[in-house]
């Protein structure tokens, strides 16, 4: 993809990394340290294990986090109804915020934020992220026409989509570490895109927790593999920052996971073809991807254990992150070497204290992928880095000869390569 592990990564709208206060939740302690830890695949399985009233709360965040909004609203409206606490509300409107943000519902995104400083004056995280949900909140509700099914697929150029943005052509790469799709200033320009700043607040941080300076911009439509989007939000950034500095007009922008997610399931290939399918039904017990507020999260088997990983298509490489380290303590005892890492972000690049390894393996959508050799970071790269084990890249994905990512189903599949 690219050459090196350029992130638009959570973005403005994390400005402060939302972090989520211990809750006292109906008591259930269990399910509690779970929720907490953002640990979303063992709590969806607890949860299934005791369907009681006690765990509407847990039943609802389960359903948020693997994309059933509707079961996931009824929930909370059955919690809210039932005289919960200020703190508990609090954390509803939370992620209701996040899921409202990836679905591209802006003013619904604003409501939320307004009901937590209700409750809560001084809450940090809605207080900063409000002016940037705000400005987005002036545009229409994002949503999708599909065309002709029985044709959706397009080729690719590099591993970047062929689109056309408000009837302008253009190839931009996909990013599901993209909270939103971003451009720089020259193309959203050059495609008749209304600039507009951001009141207060406007500074989004990359993987590396530099700031960034943005704005915002509406695409009235993009077309791509048989699929019509209609009022797509982007970040504008300048045209000097990374990854766009050496890039093409035409090229200069970036498709970021709601436009992912609007498209309901994507495949792309080895051999360069993408295309949209409407996905299959859910099958909550078999999913094993599942969303962190704007994070795509997956989970991969490394030896016996089943580990949550961050999933980030604009990520060249895969970093390894320091909760990696106790799962793989036996392979740094004998094969591990001291060394320093670079991480890129759109703000500049940063150099990590890590620990090499020859490789990795990772059995991730059905295949075993191997990391050649293996960076583990000895410091945390950001709120994510504290819960996950770390950031996939398409490192890992290009060794298979398809991926797909079905957001009905909320499930990855790799196909394996011909030559396995």
């Amino acid at each position: 993809m690219r050459g090196e592990a350029y992130h638009v990564r959570r973005s403005v709208l994390l400005i402060a990394g939302l972090i989520f206060c211990a809750f006292n939740l109906d008591g259930q302690s269990p399910l509690q340290q779970l929720s907490e830890t953002h640990q979303f695949f063992r709590l969806r399985d607890a949860v299934g294990a005791r369907q009681t009233a006690t765990t509407d709360f847990y039943t609802g965040e389960v359903a948020c986090a693997f994309n059933q909004t509707a079961a996931c609203k009824e929930a909370f409206k059955r919690v809210l109804s039932a005289n919960s606490t200020s703190a508990t509300a609090k954390q509803i409107h939370h992620i209701l915020a996040y899921v409202a943000l990836r679905e591209g519902r802006y003013t619904d995104a604003l409501r939320q934020f307004d009901a937590i400083l209700a409750i809560d004056p001084n809450d940090s995280d809605a207080r900063d992220t409000r002016p940037i949900v705000e400005g987005l909140s002036h545009f229409p509700n994002t949503f999708a026409q599909t065309g002709d099914r029985n044709n959706p697929v397009v080729h690719m150029d590099g591993g970047k989509l062929p689109l056309a943005i408000n009837r302008h052509k253009a190839f931009f790469y996909f990013d599901t570490g993209a909270n939103l799709s971003t451009i720089a200033e020259s193309e959203a320009s050059r495609f008749g895109m209304e600039i507009r700043d951001v009141t207060s607040g406007g500074a989004m941080h990359d993987i590396n927790a530099n700031k960034v300076s943005l704005r915002l911009a509406l695409a009235n439509t993009i077309e791509l593999a048989a699929v019509q989007l209609h009022d797509v939000a982007f970040l504008v950034v300048s045209d000097q920052q990374q990854p766009f500095v050496n890039m093409k007009p035409g090229e200069r922008g970036l498709i970021g996971l709601p436009v992912l997610l609007a498209l309901r399931s994507v495949k792309w290939t080895k051999a360069g073809t993408f295309e949209s399918a409407a996905g299959a039904p859910v099958d909550l017990a078999t999913a094993n991807i599942c969303f962190d507020d704007l994070s795509l999260v997956t989970q991969a088997r490394f030896g016996p254990q089943n580990l949550p990983f961050v999933l980030d298509t604009g990520a060249a490489t895969t970093e390894l992150w320091p909760t990696f380290q106790l799962a793989a303590a036996d392979m740094i005892r004998n094969f591990g070497t001291d060394e320093t890492h670079t991480v890129s972000g759109v703000g500049g690049s940063q150099e990590f204290k890590s620990i090499a390894l020859p490789n990795v393996t990772l059995e991730l959508g059905g295949q075993s992928v191997t990391l050649k050799p293996a960076h583990i970071l000895k410091s945390y790269a950001g709120e994510p880095s504290r819960w996950y084990y770390g950031n996939l890249g398409v490192d890992l994905l290009k060794q298979a000869n398809s991926v797909t990512l079905d957001f009905r189903s909320m499930i990855l599949t790799l196909e394996p390569s011909r030559a396995h």
